[in-house]
């Protein structure tokens, strides 16, 4: 990326999709209590198991001799966060801009800072600090998506990890959020979700080496469901499918990853930054 493009995206207004409000919202109607994270067990969705099987192939593991430290921008529930921190060994901090999670987490022992990851005097503690830097269900909500990666690659260190997943809503994905949750669709960016099209993104920041960018999981039933009317207990059936679905995928495939662009649920890229 040339200077001057660098200089015209930093000046370019954020605009977020996905406010402050809208998250605060979420906090006040989810029902949240300790966060636990669940052992693996062969009844694990799959494209969680598939984001395990892949994280761990590529991401390094803090060893007494070198702690490695991780930031989640939008660490939001934290439950990524958590089991990072619990599969890697890394020091963990979250970056989150609702007061209402930044409490929850508080309350679970997890450091978490009030923080707008674009608000200059707010990150300004936390430049080049991290081995990794990670964000689940973020930039897909920001435009242009730059800015989004410029924010993160500040955070990171030479030489550390860059992690950016985001929802596939496409496809099969795209109608089981027309049906259940088309109030979400218009927060998303929809044109950043095939693993090309980040992947180009980030092929202007001449920093970053592409380590694995693929879209992961072969099917998922699951949604994010409000609790009102029939749609709520319809999808929470279905949702009971899965029980049968994940355990036959993980015989079927295995680790093999094999997705589809109309059923793949998620998409994972990690980069790894130049020293």
């Amino acid at each position: 990326m040339s200077l001057i493009t660098y200089l015209n995206i930093k000046n370019m207004e954020v605009k977020n999709k996905y406010s402050q409000n809208m998250r605060d919202d979420y906090y006040s109607w989810e029902k949240r209590h300790h966060v636990q994270i669940k052992k693996a067990s062969f009844f694990q969705s799959y494209d969680i198991y598939l984001c395990d099987e892949i994280l761990k192939k590529h991401l390094p593991k803090a060893t007494s001799d070198q702690k490695l430290k991780i930031v989640e921008l939008w660490s939001g529930d934290g439950k990524m966060l958590k089991k990072l921190w619990k599969m890697f060994n890394y020091d963990p901090i979250g970056l989150e801009y609702s007061p209402e999670w930044v409490k929850m987490w508080l309350n679970n022992w997890v450091e978490t800072k009030l923080c707008d990851v674009f608000d200059e005097n707010d990150i300004q503690p936390y430049l080049n600090s991290f081995d990794v830097v990670f964000s689940y269900g973020f930039i897909e909500h920001i435009i242009p998506v730059e800015k989004a990666i410029i924010q993160h690659l500040k955070l990171l260190k030479p030489g550390g990890y860059l992690i950016l997943q985001i929802p596939r809503i496409k496809g099969f994905n795209y109608r089981k959020f027309k049906f259940f949750r088309p109030d979400l669709i218009p927060l998303h960016n929809l044109e950043l979700m095939e693993d090309y099209i980040l992947s180009k993104h980030c092929k202007g920041f001449p920093e970053l080496k592409e380590i694995f960018c693929k879209n992961y999981g072969t099917f998922k039933i699951r949604v994010p469901l409000l609790k009102q009317w029939w749609k709520y207990y319809l999808g929470k059936i279905i949702a009971y499918l899965e029980y049968i679905t994940n355990p036959l995928l993980r015989f079927l495939f295995g680790k093999k990853w094999c997705e589809s662009r109309f059923f793949s649920p998620s998409i994972i890229y990690i980069w790894k930054k130049n020293k």
